[in-house]
């Protein structure tokens, strides 16, 4: 899918409405985020990580492959084009190439051993403060021509149950491994 479905925004849109509505936990609301992020954008792998701006990590709460990334997982923030641009400027990263992909992700041989050649990367914001990301990963080039102004509706919905997970991150300790972003 190379351009976002104009048919699948609304009820993409309104399923995740329900959920937060409802008061799903959030682990339903994430994969009701995945769902409606894939019928627009389509994806092989997604993500949800909240960002701790403090202790300088981002926390998995979500995955649909836990088998190479696992929730509950840790990368530790370093200087980075990709920290300044997503976790501090708050813009959205798109990468089309394995280039891309190898350039931002430590674990770039795992992702491209399932497909993963392209990222989106959706930043969650509140109040200008960048609180998690959500990211999308395809074969190359799947976000090239998408109109991204969608992602960021789906971003301010993910805010609620992101920020009460990042809440419970900042009361975590130190693990004693963490990837590198």
């Amino acid at each position: 899918m190379s351009n976002s479905n104009p048919n699948a925004m609304l009820p993409a849109l309104a399923s995740v409405a329900g959920a937060l509505q409802e008061g799903q936990p959030a682990e339903v609301v994430w994969e009701t985020i995945e769902q409606a992020l894939t019928q627009v954008y389509g994806q092989r792998l997604f993500t949800v990580l909240a960002y701790d701006e403090q202790s300088s990590r981002l926390g998995r709460l979500h995955s649909n492959r836990p088998d190479i990334n696992p929730v509950g997982g840790f990368k530790r923030v370093t200087q980075s084009r990709w920290a300044d641009h997503v976790l501090h400027r708050g813009e959205m990263f798109i990468g089309s190439t394995r280039e891309d992909i190898k350039a931002v992700f430590s674990e770039y041989e795992v992702l491209w051993s399932i497909g993963c050649e392209s990222v989106l990367n959706i930043p969650v914001r509140k109040n200008g403060v960048t609180i998690g990301t959500m990211n999308l990963l395809a074969g190359a080039g799947q976000y090239d021509d998408v109109d991204v102004r969608l992602a960021l509706v789906f971003a301010q919905l993910a805010v609620v149950p992101l920020e009460a997970s990042l809440d419970r991150l900042r009361e975590l300790g130190e693990p004693d491994h963490m990837e590198q972003v």
